[in-house]
């Protein structure tokens, strides 16, 4: 098990995508700490940097052979489902590890509903665009928050703006757990349009 195990994390390029992960919030601890003598980061460079460290595992979400991932004896909806609540896991624990070195991404129900959202963003943009382009709404959403970074407003703001509400703002929570549910399930169906062997060859 242990070995099948670290072969599949291999497949996945799963290693990089942490590596890349830290990397981008060890970034932005670092230039956060250097300048400011404070440890609270904004609420839209939080966000920003979620969204930052969320994004190396989008490619992480499909093999290199669709075909044998259709194949594989074992039922592949259960692992898909794992596979993306522990990218959510090690987002958030590297997010909330960055406090001891001066910065503190928010409260830690922000920091869990924030990632938890986003990851779920992901999984529906694997299950429709592809792993490879599974990155990219996430991040373009994290963006337009950061800018518009103002809790309050009316309801549809609150859903629209959820990743800079406040920690008890209930409609910020169930927007992020319902992209959350709806990303694991639709990511534990379906990973992308389907393609031919000969195009995810020339892919690779």
């Amino acid at each position: 098990m242990t070995r099948g195990l670290r072969l599949y994390l291999r497949s996945r390029r799963v290693p990089v995508a942490v590596a890349g992960s830290a990397g981008a919030v060890a970034l932005v601890v670092a230039a956060w700490s250097s300048m400011m003598d404070r440890a609270g980061v904004p609420a839209g460079l939080a966000v920003l940097t979620t969204a930052m460290a969320a994004a190396p595992f989008g490619p992480t979400l499909a093999g290199p052979d669709p075909a044998l991932d259709r194949t594989a004896a074992l039922p592949w909806p259960p692992r898909r489902a794992a596979h993306l609540v522990a990218c959510c896991i090690v987002v958030a624990a590297l997010l909330l590890a960055a406090r001891p070195f001066g910065a503190d991404f928010g409260p830690v129900w922000v920091v869990l509903r924030n990632t938890a959202g986003l990851i779920g963003v992901i999984g529906l943009g694997a299950a429709v665009a592809g792993a490879r382009a599974a990155w990219q709404v996430p991040v373009a959403w994290a963006a337009l928050a950061a800018f518009m970074a103002a809790p309050g407003g009316p309801r549809w703001r609150h859903a629209a703006l959820w990743m800079v509400q406040e920690p008890g703002n209930r409609i910020a929570t169930v927007t992020a757990a319902t992209l959350l549910v709806a990303g694991v399930a639709a990511y534990a169906i379906r990973v992308g349009p389907q393609v031919a062997p000969v195009e995810a060859t020339m892919d690779q």
